[in-house]
């Protein structure tokens, strides 16, 4: 079977596979209000996700990204970083997480085949941390990249929403982490959304200005 493409003949050997919406956190920019069920929920179960996998695999995929929500939240979420391990067509795994389990089951995820882990750190300061995520567990994410870079897996990169009159003053302390720590940085931008007009409107910084600021400092493109 051919591999995946479009109407533009792109191919697609990616796919992002979303396992849950549920997320434990309250970012200000994303869930302000927390995670609200809307009925009874309904995810993948593991042959569903089994299948597919396989189905993707034969169409070209060769890289997995299992995302949420917080897909860790999933108590058999080893299970299925298994199942996308076991198809031999699939060369590389990854997840995106907020880190909350990470410190405990970094190297269990890492034995069951996962490769790449993205971790979502808005601020190096507990305090603003707390204030962006509603959640106090600064310490326990640190741990959790900690441990990432322990278990030795093949790419850490920290996510980071750079916000204007919150975070923003955080930009020299991640490029220091940065320095002294094996990660990827990425800073993303905030996207504005219907819901969140008002907090677009005070609190987006221009991706080009990080840029600027960046050069500025003396970092360079390579």
């Amino acid at each position: 079977m051919s591999q995946l493409q479009d109407n533009f003949g792109r191919r697609f050997h990616y796919l992002r596979m979303s396992v849950t919406d549920v997320c434990n956190f309250k970012c200000t920019y994303c869930l302000p209000d927390g995670y609200r069920p809307d009925g009874k929920p309904k995810f993948l179960d593991l042959n569903e996700i089994e299948n597919l996998v396989g189905a993707f695999a034969e169409v070209g995929t060769q890289k997995i990204r299992i995302t949420g929500g917080e897909p860790t939240l999933r108590k058999d979420f080893s299970d299925i970083i298994r199942i996308v391990a076991d198809n031999d067509k699939i060369s590389t795994i990854a997840t995106t997480t907020n880190g909350y389990r990470l410190a405990k089951h970094a190297q269990e995820w890492y034995d069951a085949g996962l490769r790449r882990i993205n971790v979502s750190v808005d601020s190096l300061d507990p305090r603003m941390f707390y204030q962006i995520t509603g959640e106090n567990k600064f310490d326990d994410v640190m741990r959790g990249v900690d441990a990432a870079l322990e278990a030795g897996f093949e790419r850490v990169k920290i996510n980071a929403v750079l916000l204007k009159g919150l975070n923003d003053k955080d930009l020299p302390r991640f490029l220091h982490w940065i320095k002294q720590t094996p990660i990827d940085l990425r800073f993303i931008e905030l996207m504005e959304t219907g819901l969140g007009r008002d907090y677009f409107k005070a609190h987006h910084l221009a991706g080009a200005d990080i840029k600027s600021q960046l050069i500025q400092d003396g970092w360079q493109l390579d």
